[in-house]
C-alpha cells in the first residue's frame, strides 16, 4: 500500500500488474500520460484499476472515469501465516503491528486511496476484490500520515497540527 509519503521516498512505481492468489482475480492499472506532478513518475499517473475474472473472461473497472483523479494506494490480502498476514503490494506497505495475528483466510476487501489532484484530498475505498460493493469510508489530506494496524484490524490516521496529534481509526 501506498501513502503520499512513500513517494516522496521514491519507493512509488506507477503500475498495478498482479494476480490475488486467493481468488485468482487478475489487478492491471489504468494509467494516464496526462498527469503529472509527486504523484507520478514523468507524466504517468494511475487514475483507475481494471479487474479482469479469468474463470468468466470478463472485466470491470474499478472506478468511473473522472479528472484530476488519480488511484495512490491498492492494499489486499493474499494469506495469513505464521501469525502475519501477508498483502498484495508493488511498493512499500504502510502495514505495522502485524505479528501474532491468529490464523483466519485473507480478508475479502480490499483497500483503495485516491486522491483529488486539485484539491488534494485523499479518499479511502473499500470494495470486494471483484470490484463490488465499493464504498467511500473516509477522506484524508494529503498531510496526514496513515497505516493499517494489522493486529487491532484498524487503519490508522494520524494528524499534526502545531504541536498536537490527533489520531483517528476505522475498521478493516
Amino acid at each position: 500500500m501506498l501513502s503520499a509519503h512513500s513517494f516522496a521516498g521514491g519507493y512509488y512505481n506507477p503500475s498495478i500488474d498482479a494476480y490475488d492468489p486467493e481468488t485468482g482475480l487478475y489487478y492491471k492499472s489504468v494509467e494516464s500520460e496526462k498527469k503529472s506532478g509527486f504523484l507520478s513518475s514523468g507524466t504517468r499517473a494511475i487514475v483507475n484499476l481494471y479487474i479482469y475474472n479469468p474463470d468468466t473472461d470478463e472485466g470491470k473497472y474499478l472506478f468511473p472515469k473522472q479528472e484530476n483523479f488519480q488511484v495512490v494506494a491498492l492494499l489486499f490480502e493474499t494469506a495469513v501465516e505464521d501469525g502475519q498476514v501477508k498483502y498484495h503490494s508493488d511498493y512499500s506497505s504502510p502495514v505495522k503491528n502485524n505479528h501474532g495475528v491468529p490464523d483466519r483466510k485473507p480478508k475479502t476487501k480490499m483497500l483503495v486511496l485516491t486522491r483529488n489532484v486539485e484539491t488534494e484530498r485523499e479518499t479511502f475505498y473499500f470494495a470486494e476484490k471483484d470490484g463490488s460493493k465499493l464504498e467511500a469510508v473516509k477522506s484524508i489530506t494529503s498531510s496526514d500520515n496513515w497505516h493499517v494496524d494489522v493486529k487491532n484490524s484498524v487503519v490508522r490516521i494520524v494528524s499534526q497540527k502545531g504541536l498536537d496529534i490527533s489520531v483517528d481509526s476505522f475498521s478493516w
